[in-house]
């Protein structure tokens, strides 16, 4: 027995301050790791960002700067004088309807009026571009459209002074074939595309139609291509170069992010999610396209769960 102070110590006193030292930092170990393994599971999971197979489709979109070809038929002031449009532009009309009048001033008889009707049924079109009747579908084997320069759109307005023979507006055959003339980048086509073409889809000012391939002419890193428009606006008509945004290329299927995929010897598969644990399971690649996968398989099915950012995971891994 040891005194301190007048007061009696236990010789074994100073043998017990390392054994709650080693307690100590023994529960601190064991926070830590409780801390990591939490930390750990939360951040895969956080991560790793667990989503459903479903089936899916992405395209790919490009601009055509086009040139239409379409039937049209000028109609010339018959005389002198000021133009008065009977109907709207843009009204369809029938044959033989009245379109337009020229009221002309006579020295003997005063005002006269010359009636403007139509010899065609069709679109009456008051934009003229000096292209009428040299664009036409009849004359598409034997243009160069590549050379062509437009002369720059002109609208004859309601009410100007008009001479004889001078072009007033046209008559758009709505009802006929209307092909669109552009040339377009051949890496905005598949391989498939390019050996077999099939009809796409387009869309102008948020109107959708589709686009039937006729003609290609191959110019190495690009195409110059003849398209005929099935089931387009009436008002895209009324232009002659306009902007198409065309669909070149669609992938569909069960799709997963291209991150997604990992590899094992060279064989792709993705990890999927079965009891909370990841399982690398092997796919086929069908397609890619702006950054995702078309999968295929045995083994998994669209709404299994799978791991979409796999950076962190290995096989066996606990995923939330």
């Amino acid at each position: 027995m040891i005194k301190q102070n007048g007061s009696p110590v236990s010789s074994t006193g100073k043998r017990r301050r390392p054994k709650k030292l080693f307690k100590y930092l023994f529960i601190v170990a064991l926070l830590l790791l409780f801390i990591t393994i939490l930390s750990r599971l939360f951040l895969v999971s956080s991560i790793s960002k667990i989503q459903f197979l479903s089936s899916q489709a992405v395209s790919q979109t490009i601009s055509f700067d086009c040139i239409l070809i379409k039937e049209e038929k000028v109609v010339e002031s018959p005389a002198n004088g000021r133009l008065h449009l009977i109907e709207p532009d843009g009204k369809r009309l029938e044959m033989g309807a009245k379109a337009a009048e020229i009221i002309a001033g006579d020295p003997e008889f005063g005002e006269v009026t010359y009636d403007i009707f139509t010899d065609k049924a069709g679109l009456l079109c008051s934009h003229l571009d000096g292209l009428e009747g040299i664009i036409t579908p009849q004359k598409l084997d034997v243009l160069e459209l590549s050379g062509i320069e437009k002369t720059g759109d002109k609208t004859i307005l309601d009410g100007v002074m008009v001479n004889k023979g001078q072009p007033v507006f046209k008559i758009i055959d709505n009802l006929s074939p209307v092909s669109i003339y552009s040339v377009v980048p051949k890496t905005a086509f598949t391989d498939v595309y390019l050996k077999k073409p099939v009809m796409l889809q387009a869309s102008w000012d948020n109107l959708s139609f589709g686009i039937v391939p006729g003609k290609q002419i191959d110019k190495g890193e690009d195409l110059e291509v003849i398209y005929q428009l099935s089931d387009y606006p009436e008002m895209l008509v009324h232009h002659r170069a306009v902007n198409l945004i065309v669909t070149t290329r669609v992938l569909k299927g069960l799709l997963v992010p291209d991150k997604a995929v990992v590899y094992r010897a060279g064989e792709p598969g993705i990890y999927l999610v079965k009891k909370k644990k990841a399982l690398w399971q092997p796919v086929e690649i069908e397609g890619e396209l702006s950054g995702k996968v078309a999968v295929a398989g045995e083994g998994f099915s669209e709404g299994d769960r799978f791991v979409s950012n796999p950076v962190l995971i290995k096989e066996g891994w606990t995923v939330e």
